[in-house]
């Protein structure tokens, strides 16, 4: 065998141990198509002609995952590759078959250890030469799975690669598909393409292809919303710049996006002021990020930082300028969530005007709060004057969730103003605070 100079040793030794076995084996795949484009491979997928059982003998040690493919997995030792192998079957047309299904060309190519040759029936590798990104196959990629236009937007972007005219109408041709695509698919593949530089660009595609409507149809309601003498761009470009200058974190990102969602709905013209406003708008995007975590089947914790960083991402320097400000501050927002939250609240600042940045008046602010939040005690829980039944039958919700979120937000009450820990006090405020809600 003359292995292709790429492999790490791992994935020779399994060639080779397959290959010693007389399993007819090649690499397919993203770990080729990075190796080609010189870039450092992850995970490796084989494809192995032979039987499922056979194969998986051969390989001691290896893992079965039962799924609706089966698939062998390598077990991975720190800082290897993952290596997963899979089966072909001759009814769905060999090798040859299993590579013209694939989503896009530089991924339907296949390496042959044993004869150091390229099965190569789409001519993925002209594609590579010439930055390209095509479907294997335009009519039927993306109608077969919506998702690959997610997954070409990124790899676009991913790859430095130019999308070919075919393939672009065909993803806008079927981009209304993506509707009846698991939440959970569609959110990994977001998630990926919010991981990459300058992620907005990716964001712009999908709009540009219709996809994002499906997506996040949050944003598409931002777009074109002006808002005031503070911000230059609409709410939707506005939003793009926060999620780019926001480290590579796909659920702070992804609070970036929505952090100003609903402006559009909030937007009034205070005549007093001559200008726009957007009372209370970081409290009423409760509901879009709700419905977002909702469509991209995100864990009620996920769900939960995202609504808090959004509900609490108006830090205004002038509104912080005393030690007793800061400290009232941080036992409202939690410590847990400070430096995601200072990190959004930073880049919101610097997004609004990208030729000055970060405003200086901001960087005395947070210096202050975090030296605050480094020397500040925790403060200790207090004993409330009401309980979860009383919250239940003063604001008519049941036992769940919600009753948890109001005993907190009596716990920061009281913790700020320890003279309402009094039961009627605290009755009439929950009564107040459901309103205002």
């Amino acid at each position: 065998m003359d292995p292709h100079p790429g492999f790490p040793d791992h994935v020779t030794k399994t060639l080779a141990r397959l290959l010693g076995a007389g399993f007819p084996v090649h690499v397919v795949g993203g770990a080729l198509r990075d190796i080609l484009l010189g870039r450092e491979a992850r995970d490796f997928d084989l494809v192995v002609d032979g039987d499922f059982e056979a194969v998986w003998r051969a390989l001691p040690g290896a893992i079965m995952i039962p799924a609706h493919t089966r698939v062998i997995v390598i077990p991975q030792r720190p800082n290897q590759s993952r290596i997963e192998i899979s089966v072909l079957h001759s009814s769905a047309g060999g090798l040859e078959g299993n590579l013209r299904r694939r989503d896009f060309t530089l991924n339907a190519i296949a390496f042959n250890p044993q004869t150091s040759s390229f099965v190569d029936p789409l001519e993925g590798r002209g594609d590579l030469s010439a930055r390209r990104l095509r479907a294997a196959d335009p009519p039927h990629t993306f109608r077969d799975d919506a998702l690959r236009i997610l997954r070409g937007t990124r790899l676009s972007f991913e790859l430095d690669l130019t999308l070919e005219p075919e393939t672009r109408l065909a993803m806008e041709r079927e981009a209304w598909r993506l509707h009846a695509t698991p939440g959970e698919r569609l959110r990994d593949e977001l998630f990926r393409l919010l991981a990459l530089t300058s992620p907005s660009r990716g964001v712009e595609r999908l709009r540009a292809l219709g996809a994002l409507a499906p997506v996040m149809p949050e944003l598409l309601r931002e777009v074109g919303v002006a808002q005031n003498r503070h911000h230059p761009e609409d709410v939707f470009r506005h939003s793009l710049r926060v999620c780019d200058l926001i480290r590579p974190d796909p659920l702070l990102r992804l609070a970036g996006l929505l952090h100003d969602a609903a402006k559009p709905e909030s937007k009034r013209f205070e005549s007093a002021k001559q200008d726009f406003s957007f009372l209370r708008h970081d409290l009423i995007a409760r509901s879009h990020v709700q419905r977002a975590a909702k469509r991209l089947r995100l864990s009620k914790r996920e769900e939960s930082r995202i609504e808090r960083l959004v509900r609490h991402h108006l830090l205004f320097p002038q509104r912080l300028q005393s030690d007793f400000a800061i400290r009232r501050m941080l036992r409202r927002v939690g410590r847990d969530i400070l430096p995601d939250l200072l990190e959004l609240r930073r880049a919101d600042l610097a997004a609004r005007d990208p030729k000055e940045g970060l405003p200086s008046e901001w960087r005395d602010t947070e210096h202050r709060i975090r030296e605050l939040a480094r020397t500040t005690a925790v403060p200790a829980r207090v004993r409330l004057a009401i309980g979860g039944g009383e919250i239940m039958r003063e604001l008519g919700i049941p036992e769940g969730p919600g009753v948890g979120r109001w005993l907190r937000r009596a716990q920061r009450r009281v913790l700020e103003h320890p003279g309402e820990n009094v039961r009627e006090r605290l009755l009439a405020w929950l009564r107040e605070a459901q309103q205002a809600d």
